[in-house]
């Protein structure tokens, strides 16, 4: 009779033991928790409850007879807390990483961004991993943190888009707008260019102040917005900057012979008559 009532006990709590094992899951985190403890009945002041829970409170509450719910609860867990590893590998590799910048010219103050191919690998695989974990079935108890970090990558690979795209731009400008005479022949053009090298100039002041690292000068306040902004005016310069070197060369057809670096060169020095010189070959060949 012992022997029999004692099976008979083994065999009920065997069936109870994949409940157990649900309960026991370490990925079981407070949210999953507070389901379980809605579910049984039982109240729900905070993490504190789960800390303090015992089997026997549960089992008292029916726990037993619920064991699709804890399982699936459970299965919930196990598959948010593969998610959170990944969201966590993400944010590590962004932590303590700096925004590479270099000193331009060796001129004081005037820095341009330097190699950024690492971070835009890291852009490329991040964007493609939370966008993996975005279509788990196990998303929704994380969801918010994840698009959190989707904003900040997406935002990070639209800036290093468009900052390259300036630096481009304004290092091709900056040289040509340092010779007063370019400035005297294309007023407006030069106010404008002024307007976009002070962004640039503050813009690097302000990284190398306050966002050294990477992820957080992506994030600076407006500045994909400012970023386009310089790139259109930036073009709109490059635009009219042809336009003038065409009217020099209808009004001296010789200059088609030279590029527009080279006629730029000799626009530059106007009053530099030796400027001409090295190019009338050219010209003339």
């Amino acid at each position: 009779e012992v022997a029999n009532r004692t099976k008979g006990m083994i065999e009920a709590w065997r069936e109870n033991l994949p409940v157990i094992t649900d309960l026991g899951n370490p990925a079981m985190q407070p949210r999953h928790w507070e389901k379980v403890f809605k579910k049984v009945n039982l109240p729900w002041k905070g993490p504190s409850s789960a800390q303090n829970v015992t089997l026997s409170m549960l089992e008292a509450n029916g726990i037993f007879d619920h064991k699709e719910f804890v399982s699936e609860v459970s299965a919930n867990a196990s598959g948010e807390f593969q998610l959170e590893k990944s969201l966590n590998a993400v944010i590590k590799a962004w932590t303590d990483l700096p925004l590479p910048i270099m000193n331009h010219r060796n001129l004081k103050d005037l820095w341009i961004l330097g190699d950024l191919s690492d971070i835009v690998t890291q852009c490329e695989d991040h964007s493609v991993t939370i966008a993996t974990m975005m279509g788990s079935r196990f998303i929704q108890g994380i969801r918010e943190s994840v698009e959190v970090w989707e904003k900040k990558i997406n935002v990070a690979c639209d800036v290093i888009d468009e900052w390259y795209q300036v630096q481009r731009a304004w290092m091709y400008l900056e040289n040509i707008f340092s010779a007063e005479d370019i400035q005297a022949q294309l007023p407006q053009e030069s106010g404008k260019f002024k307007t976009v090298d002070k962004f640039w100039k503050d813009l690097f002041k302000k990284v190398r102040q306050q966002y050294t690292q990477a992820i957080d000068a992506f994030q600076i306040p407006q500045l994909l917005p400012m970023l386009k902004n310089a790139n259109d005016t930036l073009e709109h310069v490059q635009k009219r900057l042809e336009a003038y070197l065409e009217t020099k060369r209808a009004a001296f057809p010789r200059f088609y012979f030279l590029s527009n670096d080279e006629l730029l060169s000799i626009l530059s020095q106007t009053r530099n008559p030796h400027a001409v010189q090295e190019h009338l070959c050219k010209c003339f060949d």
